[in-house]
């Protein structure tokens, strides 16, 4: 069984002009703090740096959702593998041998735990550590892919990587228990 799952291109194109619009504001929370000072205890120097953070965030996060139009599909499951393209931060390949579970986590994600040797084999530049830190607080043991992005209910996806997921454990029990 190989499936694909595709991306939906205009949820993608809608992250674009929303991270683009935060990223606007955060430069105006720079140039123009004086008109969001709303209390007495808001300072200046206060929404200058909530505009730093913002313009260090909203910019990873505009460039790791322009990445993913460019690609052709988001997973790819097969019998031996999974294919996580579902994020700028994602993994790439990851063989079912090196998951030891999968739960399904909130309204719209899915948590694959994996061996540590996965992270270890991977070179992460610095911008997808950030954004696997701030998607994942737990991000050197499991990976989270949402079906926010992805042309397929959170059911479906759920559905089909666990099925290969439990295929690939039957097989190898098998041809364990065969030899």
């Amino acid at each position: 069984m190989n499936l694909e799952i595709k991306f939906r291109k205009e949820r993608i194109t809608l992250g674009i002009i929303i991270s683009l619009l935060l990223l606007t504001f955060s430069v105006y929370f720079i140039l123009k703090p004086e008109i969001f000072i709303r209390n007495v205890f808001m300072k200046i120097l206060h929404i200058q740096i909530l505009g730093i953070i913002g313009i260090v965030l909203f910019s990873a996060l505009f460039f790791s959702i322009l990445k993913l139009y460019s690609r052709r599909y988001a997973l790819y499951i097969t019998e031996e593998f999974i294919i996580d393209n579902s994020r700028y931060e994602s993994l790439g390949k990851i063989e079912w041998q090196n998951i030891s579970k999968i739960e399904r986590i909130k309204k719209k994600s899915i948590e694959i735990f994996v061996n540590e040797s996965v992270f270890k084999n991977r070179k992460l530049n610095l911008i997808k550590k950030f954004l696997m830190f701030m998607g994942n607080w737990n991000y050197k043991k499991s990976i989270i892919i949402s079906s926010a992005l992805l042309d397929c209910s959170i059911e479906e996806l759920y559905e089909n990587i666990t099925k290969s997921y439990k295929n690939y454990k039957k097989t190898t029990h098998k041809n364990g228990l065969a030899q």
